[in-house]
Formats: structure tokens, sequence, C-alpha cells
């Protein structure tokens, strides 16, 4: 499709095939910085500013996602989320249903979890700042940019290399 609609555009579809692949993917790369820019300037996950809190309660559901949590001292309940690069659930879902945990979080991201002094969820990041970045890195569309501009590369040098081998040669011998 992309393909098609850069071919109606003047003197692209006369170009030869592995130059229309690396002009391309050279565009395809240039997509990605801009999709870069954007994930680590102006998004925020909802990490911007948080400070890390405190809660105790009872257990009253946990899946992959997260944990559902009665506060012990008010009665709310309150939803965690295991975020990759922000926390890892060590313990299985049983070991942590029904019994009085306490956890660390920032906003809804959970952060570590205690049950009886053993840590069962640990933090990969301490702070906003850092989870932030966690985040930001492991989101970020980092490989598919060196994946475009790699690839646009080979197709240039493939095409260089065809077009030597091709051209007649003039000289004496």
């Amino acid at each position: 499709m992309i393909r098609s609609v850069l071919c109606s555009l003047r003197d692209f579809s006369r170009l030869p095939l592995l130059l229309q692949a690396a002009w391309l993917s050279f565009g395809l790369g240039l997509f990605f910085v801009l999709l870069y820019l954007w994930v680590f300037n102006l998004v925020d996950y909802g990490l911007d500013g948080a400070s890390v809190e405190s809660l105790t309660g009872k257990v009253l559901y946990v899946d992959r996602g997260g944990v559902l949590v009665e506060d012990a001292d008010s009665g709310e309940y309150t939803r965690l989320k295991v975020v990759r690069g922000i926390s890892y659930l060590n313990a299985d879902h049983d070991r942590l249903l029904g019994h009085r945990v306490s956890f660390t979080h920032l906003r809804d991201a959970l952060l570590t979890c205690n049950l009886d002094g053993q840590q069962l969820c640990s933090a990969q990041c301490a702070s906003a700042t850092e989870c932030l970045d966690s985040r930001r890195e492991r989101e970020s569309p980092s490989g598919m940019l060196g994946f475009a501009f790699g690839s646009s590369l080979v197709c240039f040098g493939l095409h260089r290399v065809r077009q030597r081998k091709s051209a007649p040669r003039a000289g004496i011998f």
C-alpha cells in the first residue's frame, strides 16, 4: 500500500527496486524517530511527579496484571498494577490472596509487597523519575528504528554494488 502511494509520486516508480526499498525503509526510520521522540518527551505514563506511597491491606484478588487490595485502615479498595519495567511479582497468586500484605506504590503502579517480612514483589526502580525512564526505555521503538535505518543502508549498498557490476567498463583492457 505504501509502495503504491509512493509509486504514484513522480519518478519514484522509475527507480530500481532496491532504491525503492531503501527509500521506504528510510521513511519508516524517520517515522520511528518521531515516535521515539514522542515517547521520550511527551508520554509520562501517569508517573510524572508521583511519590512513593505505602499501603497495608488484605489482598482480595490477584492476577498477572496486578492486585486488588482492601485498605486495612479505611476499608477502601485499591487496584495496584504490576507494570513491566517497574515491578516484578515473585510469588504465586495463592500466596498473596486473602493475606494482609504491605505494599509500596507510585500512584497505581505496584513497586514492592511484603508478607510477614518476606518480599514477594520487587521494584525495578526506586523513584518516579527512575520508573519513568525505565518505562520509556521499554516502550521506545529503538529496535525498529535501528532495523529501518540499517535495512535502508543495506539496500543503498546493494544497489551501489549492482550498479558498479552492470556499468560498462571503459578502458584499454
